[in-house]
């Protein structure tokens, strides 16, 4: 898969836009690097860059298959300390959604892009971007474009709807055998307050053809939704499900 360079955190060379979506892990490992190496500071520093992971989910609703996302997460050196960018691309049918977030080390969201198309028609843009304390994000919709501003503490996440990925920086923020209240934005909707993340055990999951263990997480919403996110010790995101919903995004295979 190749992610359109309008939705890149930061200025990357244009090259040969296509409007073809290669399948398979190859293509998007492809796409992800190049467009994640854009990112990057000075060409010494690439040596250190690394992935913190990457894969695909599944996306089932009622026991029917609705869609597939694609990811990557890096981390990345940023003046002595180290930095995350994310990408992803998620396909639900003719629909597109196409995030790039940038963070520091603990998640906070530094800038954050996101590109939704129908076909062939963009139906929204968000830009974000963090400047002291305010997250400032523009959107346009068709004709019309909206901005709005948010005051964010250091532990402040992203965790946009209808992907998958981002919850690996929400569990960055989880409580070994406890619980934790995350402040969250949810760019798309307008919503920001904090999430209920309750470590609710240890279990076993199938990935492929490995069984892992895996930790619990009970995550509540602010408006009260809930569902339940599968992590490693390092929280990388094996499933996702909401009850509520009927909606399972699952990975597809064991973390590399």
């Amino acid at each position: 898969m190749r992610f359109p360079s309008s939705v890149a955190p930061s200025p990357a060379p244009r090259g040969p836009r296509r409007t073809s979506v290669p399948r398979g892990a190859r293509g998007l490992a492809v796409a992800l690097t190049v467009g994640a190496l854009a990112l990057l500071a000075p060409r010494a520093a690439r040596a250190q860059v690394a992935v913190v992971d990457e894969g695909s989910f599944t996306i089932v609703r009622g026991g029917a298959t609705i869609g597939r996302e694609e990811f990557r997460i890096m981390r990345q050196p940023a003046g002595g300390a180290s930095e995350y960018v994310a990408r992803a691309l998620a396909a639900y049918g003719e629909r597109r959604i196409a995030p790039a977030l940038q963070t520091d080390a603990s998640g906070l969201p530094l800038r954050y892009q996101v590109e939704v198309r129908s076909g062939r028609t963009v139906e929204l843009r968000l830009t974000g971007q963090l400047t002291r304390a305010h997250f400032s994000t523009q959107t346009q919709t068709g004709s019309s474009e909206a901005a709005r501003t948010y005051l964010v503490g250091d532990t402040t996440v992203v965790v946009d709807d209808e992907l998958f990925h981002q919850y690996f920086f929400l569990a960055l923020h989880r409580k070994p055998g406890g619980e934790a209240r995350v402040p969250v934005l949810v760019p798309r909707r307008n919503l920001h307050g904090r999430m209920r993340v309750q470590e609710a055990g240890a279990d076993r999951l199938t990935l492929g053809a490995r069984t892992l263990d895996a930790t619990r997480l009970e995550v509540t919403e602010p408006g009260g939704r809930a569902r339940t996110v599968w992590v490693d010790a390092a929280g990388r995101v094996f499933r996702v499900a909401s009850p509520s919903e009927g909606l399972v995004a699952q990975r597809d295979d064991p973390p590399r």
